[in-house]
């Protein structure tokens, strides 16, 4: 029985050092290969070796080093981590194997495929390795500049990620192709398309509109118009909205919510106003109104869905040059305004471009519907 015994303990200790061995074996292996040495020792790691050696994530005033695992690989969460470590083997299997990264040629090909994964990873993970250097809570907002002190206030009110506005802060950014022609000849396909089914048509741009009273006014994109009547090619319709007080050349689509219907200065003498509120929010009376427009067929449409695409492709090709493109629910309807504003001269948007974009957004916004503001 003690022989029996002793053999049972030989194994059992022969057992735990052979374990031990694994273990120690795999995490050296997987501390090797999360050293920036092995990642850059692959061809195809040149070309972002050297774009990372020229950021700020690189070399600073501060002396601090970002290294390849910092940035790529989380440290806190086991799952996140060891999710990493596995799917890395395709790198190895698409530099090894299939050689998809041969040259630069090659890598500029794929580096927007390439990129848009690792702003989905770090999505989903909410930026876990940003976090291990950067955190709102470590921050001194008011020390920043007034454009990131915003912004970052703004992050922390709706719990954005930080892939949500920073992108390209080691690498260089993907070529993201924007063919402004071809979206407004896509859009205009839609001009005039409705029939007599439809109860309400949407503005497609920015479209001049007679008041029935008298005076010109601008209709916005997206602006709706109901109760609509066809006189040969031009719509009579009725426009519903809300005014500022103090500003009643502009109507609104909701209560406290500035998302431009039109603008003109024969609104503030034409419209007719149903009731006044005050708003608690924005502080101030809010008139509701109705005033009636005559506008060209070819203006107009009844596609809602061909608009919000437009406005769609517009954000994620011009608001995705510096951050992932942001979903219209994170912001609410009038903080959208401030957002835009504050980015839209990094982007190459016309004032029709900023406009449609803005209202898109505005119309998608988390607030929008008049549930809050």
């Amino acid at each position: 029985m003690a022989k029996l015994n002793k053999k049972w303990l030989l194994s059992g200790v022969v057992g735990l050092l052979l374990g031990a061995a694994i273990l120690a074996g795999v995490q050296y292996a997987m501390k090797v290969t999360s050293t920036t040495e092995f990642c850059v020792s692959c061809h195809s790691m040149q070309k972002p070796q050297a774009e990372w050696e020229t950021s700020v994530h690189f070399s600073n005033r501060k002396g601090i080093r970002a290294e390849c695992a910092d940035c790529h690989i989380p440290q806190d969460n086991v799952f996140h981590y060891v999710k990493t470590k596995v799917f890395a083997v395709k790198d190895l299997w698409n530099t090894y194997v299939t050689d998809k990264l041969p040259d630069e040629e090659a890598f500029e090909k794929h580096r927007l495929e390439m990129a848009k994964s690792v702003w989905e990873d770090l999505k989903q993970n909410n930026s876990a390795t940003c976090r291990n250097c950067h955190s709102f809570e470590a921050m001194e907002i008011a020390s920043q500049v007034p454009a990131a002190q915003k912004m970052h206030k703004t992050g922390i009110e709706t719990n954005q990620t930080c892939i949500d506005c920073h992108k390209g802060v080691a690498h260089f950014m993907p070529e993201m192709e924007v063919d402004d022609k071809a979206a407004y000849g896509e859009l205009t396909k839609h001009a005039g398309e409705f029939n007599d089914t439809d109860k309400t048509l949407y503005s497609l741009m920015m479209n001049p509109a007679q008041l029935i009273q008298g005076g010109e006014v601008r209709l916005m994109p997206f602006a709706e118009l109901n109760n609509w009547k066809q006189e040969g090619d031009e719509i009579t319709a009725t426009i519903h909205g809300w005014q500022q007080a103090g500003a009643e050349t502009v109507v609104y689509a909701q209560l406290g919510q500035r998302i431009m219907l039109a603008l003109g200065d024969g609104i503030a003498k034409n419209a007719k106003v149903l009731q006044t509120v005050h708003d608690k929010v924005t502080d101030s009376d809010w008139k509701e109104v109705t005033f009636e427009v005559k506008v060209a067929k070819n203006s107009l449409t009844s596609n809602l869905q061909a608009l919000n695409q437009f406005g769609n492709n517009l954000n994620q090709t011009h608001c995705s040059g510096c951050h992932a493109p942001i979903s219209a629910g994170h912001y609410t309807a009038n903080q959208w305004i401030g957002v835009v504003n504050s980015m839209k001269d990094r982007t190459s948007m016309t004032a029709d471009d900023v406009r449609a974009v803005t209202i898109y957004l505005q119309r998608n916004a988390k607030d929008f519907g008049g549930k809050s503001h």
